[in-house]
């Protein structure tokens, strides 16, 4: 299984992710997840370990109704969706 940031989301589909941020008052990061052949993935795996972590930020730490929400989300829309601090908040 490989992870990466989600790219090219459809309009309504962002608009989807914009309207929980907006709600929960969380960033969120989305990330598309697809399975490859095992020998394809493992070649991958190396690359990103190489090149090291790609999105650094903190991880929020969202409330039970926020999560719950997230996962609402993560559901109708085959992503995984991550909060994260936003750059400058304490």
């Amino acid at each position: 299984m490989v992870s990466e940031i989600a790219r090219r989301l459809e309009p309504e589909t962002l608009e989807q992710i914009k309207a929980l941020e907006s709600e929960t008052g969380l960033t969120l990061v989305a990330f598309a997840c697809r399975s490859l052949d095992p020998a394809r993935e493992e070649r991958l795996r190396a690359i990103q370990a190489e090149l090291g972590p790609i999105l650094t930020a903190e991880p929020a730490q969202p409330s039970a109704e926020q999560l719950a929400r997230i996962r609402e989300l993560e559901s109708a829309l085959d992503l995984s969706l991550v909060a994260v601090r936003a750059q400058g908040s304490g």
